[in-house]
């Protein structure tokens, strides 16, 4: 073979060597990438599967919680109803700290409302002054706070207190019943049984119940046979 035949020779054999190798390291181009990609995904795996375990850690919270407020609840309002009112005490504030707890749905008036009349009922007037005063910030557009305001201060026999609050509440809520009712008591305890059957009468048409309701309240009851 002369040496123009070997050196073409050679050269064939080199591009041939050339061509095989070509494909090698375009897989080890693709195999780079692929490493560096793999770091992301990763990324992104831990970070989902922590979303949704702090997800659902928190959904366990919220429901532990209110199953919570749910049972100390009902247990408040049976004592309440069977007249243990230091016993629906306990109970209506462990509720309300279960409540409290639940982060998103914190609000509960009707909670606070039942603990100031246990408050009222154990006749530790001061705090259920305070809580009923509470349950008025916390939902303004309801008139039990109101009503359970008036009746503690009747209760305490401080009509001109109770009156002023009625007066305030009824020209947010005119058509509430009750207000009318602790309205016409804050009259019969002031020596004015003109208004107080005037404030009885509006109740009574509002609701007719409140008419049997009345006869069992002492400062109403020489009221209720005037009315019609």
């Amino acid at each position: 073979m002369t040496s123009e035949e070997n050196r073409s020779h050679t050269n064939e054999t080199n591009q041939v060597l050339d061509e095989k190798y070509e494909p090698k390291q375009e897989q080890e181009s693709t195999v780079d990438t692929d490493t560096e990609e793999a770091p992301t995904n990763r990324g992104l795996r831990i970070g989902c599967m922590t979303f949704c375990l702090a997800v659902t850690v928190l959904f366990l919270w919220v429901w532990h919680h209110q199953s919570q407020f749910n049972d100390n609840y009902r247990q408040a309002s049976f004592h309440l109803r069977n007249g243990e009112p230091t016993k629906a005490i306990e109970a209506y504030q462990k509720a309300i700290k279960n409540k409290n707890r639940t982060l998103f749905f914190k609000s509960a008036p009707t909670a606070y409302n039942n603990l100031g009349q246990a408050y009222m009922h154990a006749e530790q007037y001061p705090k259920a002054i305070e809580t009923f005063r509470g349950v008025i910030q916390m939902a303004p557009d309801q008139p039990e706070g109101y009503v359970n305001l008036a009746t503690v201060f009747l209760s305490m026999n401080d009509p001109k207190s109770a009156y002023a609050i009625c007066i305030d509440a009824l020209q947010d809520f005119p058509k509430y019943a009750f207000l009318h009712y602790n309205l016409a008591c804050s009259y019969a305890l002031t020596d004015d049984p003109q208004k107080a059957l005037n404030s009885l009468r509006q109740a009574v048409d509002l609701d007719p119940d409140l008419r049997e309701y009345a006869q069992n309240e002492d400062a109403l009851i020489d009221i209720v046979p005037q009315l019609p």
